[in-house]
């Protein structure tokens, strides 16, 4: 399925000069122009965002609820976690957010909703551009991953993603008219990402567009996986080929 170029909502509102600086800003860092909006997203986060030590971890636990759509009871929040369209991220239970780690929700149709107990590790990246991002309890998140969307990403349970992993559902750049930039030619989707319970990602392997790993499966590092790996089977290689069964 083929995206137009103006769906690159960001690049168009950066590009469009009957749009202000100021309404770029608060677009971008809360998903709305409403100045209430802008005044919590700014007083929360400078007075306690890179606050160190537990006192810092109280504070954000206490007041970046007044800044999500909504948030579960017990959530850590790191040093110097960016959050972008906060109204449009649900948090559960005992979430867990490392120093550095980014949530952005671009868009009014975006949402990022994260489980009970889900772990994302410091400098890792949670973004979704006008489509939604679901992550089930108990799912860890390594270090340094990014983790985005363009169109439906949903990852279940209990799922281990090891550092440095690339899981994208947004698709792929279109270039078919070389006459035109490829970064104006929009997206090819191929219908998001989906990834089972229980699923094992090594480190530094990718996840694109149109990918289906089953339930309990594995991925090797390094691997790219672009189609369909059955639940329990070990994958490896690029494109990720099924070796054996667990």
């Amino acid at each position: 399925m083929s995206t137009p170029a103006h769906d690159q909502k960001v690049r168009s509102l950066l590009d469009d000069p009957k749009i202000s600086a100021s309404k770029k800003y608060r677009l971008l860092a809360t998903g709305t122009l409403s100045w209430w909006a802008f005044i919590k997203y700014e007083c929360i986060t400078g007075l306690f965002g890179a606050w160190p030590g537990a006192f810092g971890f109280l504070m954000r636990q206490k007041t970046y609820r007044y800044l999500f759509g909504s948030m579960g009871h017990g959530v850590m929040i790191g040093r110097n976690v960016t959050v972008r369209g906060a109204s449009n991220i649900h948090l559960g239970s005992r979430v867990m957010l490392d120093d550095q780690v980014v949530l952005d929700a671009r868009g009014a149709a975006a949402s990022i909703e994260l489980g009970e107990k889900v772990l994302v590790a410091r400098n890792s990246i949670v973004r979704s551009r006008g489509e939604r991002i679901r992550i089930a309890e108990h799912t860890d998140i390594g270090s340094n991953c990014i983790v985005s969307t363009d169109s439906n990403l949903d990852i279940g349970s209990h799922v281990l993603i090891a550092a440095y992993a690339y899981v994208c559902a947004g698709g792929n750049h279109r270039y078919d008219d070389p006459s035109i930039p490829i970064m104006q030619q929009g997206f090819d989707k191929q219908g998001g990402v989906t990834i089972g319970s229980g699923v094992w990602l090594g480190s530094h392997c990718m996840i694109m567009d149109g990918a289906v790993i089953g339930e309990g499966a594995i991925i090797g590092s390094h691997a790219v996986v672009k189609g369909e790996i059955p639940a329990m089977k070990i994958a490896v290689g690029t494109p990720a080929k099924v070796i054996r069964d667990r």
